[in-house]
């Protein structure tokens, strides 16, 4: 760094950061309104950016000299002087690894989409806003709502939605947030001394619109009939199937499903789903496209895999909701259809069971889409065997609809 060079400087509104490289440690971050200086030290319970103030109130010579200074002091300090610094500050990275080893232990399916977005992706959170320029880990307590808000403008910028990206972050942040005051912590030597939840405040548009989008009966012909032939994953194939025939169920509750939630009860085959959205087990019986869809994604699924739907390249996991995102996708775009989410098809079967069937009692349906079953105490603690009737109704009349479904291609 020179004076020259630092005149030349303005505040721009990617954030950036520069190393001098006469001082080790001294920075020099370019904000959207700010030049700040900043120190990096170690000390004896690991690594710390101390602020140094703002450029040009503090020149170069100055802000070395305080470089120089704060590394002195941390090398001097006493690691027992507080409470705080009697642990190590967690970085980012240990961050993230502990709320995803974390959900792994709750057992959490959408476990996988999170490690994605934090840690795997090659624009993950970790590798963008976690890993300062020399390639050293920043203290999770270090990130700032401007670091967020970088990383969601390059998903914004790439033309996809924030909201996921970002709901996963703020997750993160606020288990670290609960660890580190939670007297059951496994992990009580590492502190991520965090005050707050740096993606709290983040603005922008985060949640879409309430979504409208109701297939025709044609429109769902097409689908169930024409997802299929070359270049299409036959597993793929076999999760939308199961996903219309079981009357819409949640993506994840098929998607995530697991080989041990499909049991046997007399003559019938059930999906058991052991907790839901919200927070329930919910068992359905499977309809005789469900069970005949079912039967063959068993027969061509990893043996080894306790997935119904594992991943290709690794069995240990399932599909994940952007795989099957963007089969919808490129279905719809290869079709000119209009496009639409696989969530659509929850409310497509609603809507075509409940026109089709003017006598079917509507609270059914909710029944088997595990809506409404909490008015009361007695409600919420239902048995699980219970409307065992009104759901075997609503299976029959599921197996009603995809018959169409299935016939209304070859009429055509």
């Amino acid at each position: 760094m020179t004076d020259r060079w630092l005149q030349t400087l303005k505040p721009a509104a990617t954030r950036q950061e520069f190393a001098d490289a006469l001082i080790p440690g001294l920075r020099l971050r370019i904000g959207a309104r700010t030049l700040s200086w900043s120190a990096l030290v170690r000390g004896p319970k690991g690594r710390k950016r101390i602020g140094l103030g703002k450029y040009p109130a503090i020149g170069l010579k100055e802000a070395r000299i305080l470089a120089n200074e704060a590394a002195e002091n941390m090398r001097t300090e006493s690691p027992t002087n507080s409470d705080a610094e009697s642990h190590a500050v967690g970085s980012v990275r240990d961050l993230f690894s502990f709320v995803i080893q974390q959900m792994k232990s709750e057992g959490i399916a959408s476990v996988g989409e999170y490690e994605g977005y934090l840690v795997k992706r090659s624009n993950s959170a970790l590798n963008v806003i976690g890993i300062d320029e020399d390639g050293s880990d920043r203290a999770a307590n270090e990130i700032t709502p401007d670091d967020v808000t970088t990383w969601l403008r390059i998903f914004h910028d790439a033309g996809s939605q924030t909201g996921h990206p970002r709901a996963y972050l703020s997750a993160a942040f606020s288990r670290g947030l609960s660890a580190d005051y939670d007297p059951t912590n496994p992990n009580p030597d590492v502190r991520f001394n965090l005050t707050a939840n740096p993606v709290t405040h983040v603005g922008g548009k985060m949640k879409g619109q309430p979504r409208h989008r109701t297939l025709t009966l044609e429109e769902l012909s097409g689908f169930w009939h024409g997802f299929s032939g070359r270049g299409v994953s036959p597993s793929m194939k076999l999760v939308f199937r199961l996903l219309i025939s079981m009357g819409g169920v949640r993506i994840t509750e098929i998607l995530y499903s697991r080989k041990d939630w499909f049991q046997q009860r007399a003559d019938e085959t059930w999906l058991c789903l052991p907790r839901t959205k919200n927070d329930r087990a919910h068992d359905l019986p499977l309809t005789e496209f469900g069970l005949a869809a079912y039967q063959a994604a068993l027969q061509i699924s990893d043996p080894a895999s306790p997935y119904l739907f594992p991943k290709h390249h690794n069995p240990d996991e399932p599909q994940t909701l952007n795989s099957i995102s963007q089969s919808t996708r490129k279905w719809c775009d290869r079709n000119k259809v209009e496009r639409f989410q696989p969530r659509d098809l929850r409310r497509t079967i609603k809507t075509l069971l409940i026109e089709r069937n003017p006598q079917l009692n509507r609270d059914w349906i909710d029944v088997w889409h595990n809506h409404g079953q909490a008015a009361d105490v007695a409600r919420k603690h239902y048995d699980r065997a219970e409307y065992v009737s009104v759901k075997q109704a609503v299976a029959e009349a599921i197996d009603a609809l995809v018959q169409d479904v299935e016939t209304q291609h070859s009429q055509k």
